[in-house]
């Protein structure tokens, strides 16, 4: 029993450290039993993305399965985007934005990015 207790602790702790990515733009029903076990979050792609509504969508069955979960998304403006996967971002990216050499201008999208990002989850 008490072997059994550690292997059920230990479990816990590794599923908490992990942010798995996976394939579809739906929530697999895998990753939504793990993420219920208390996996640590899902580490969301590209081809994750058809639209904001659909992502929109996939955070909350992500949230629903574990409210605690966090969702990783490589964001960048430019060419680094998942939120405008289909069409390009509209935001320069930090190549650009380093050329201007403009905090102001850098400042402003980086908000934008974040604005961005807060609408779908």
């Amino acid at each position: 029993m008490i072997e059994q207790t550690q292997h059920d602790s230990r479990r816990r702790s590794v599923l908490a450290t992990l942010l798995p990515g996976f394939e579809g733009i739906t929530l697999p029903t895998w990753l939504s039993a793990r993420l219920a076990e208390g996996l640590g979050g899902v580490c969301l792609f590209g081809e994750n993305v058809e639209s904001l509504p659909q992502l929109a969508a996939l955070t909350s069955a992500i949230r629903e399965a574990n409210p605690h979960a966090i969702i990783a998304i490589d964001e960048e403006g430019g060419d680094v985007t998942r939120l405008f996967y289909d069409i390009g971002s509209p935001y320069p990216g930090n190549a650009v934005l380093g050329r201007l050499d403009d905090l102001a201008q850098t400042e402003a999208v980086a908000r934008a990015v974040g604005v961005a990002l807060r609408g779908p989850g």
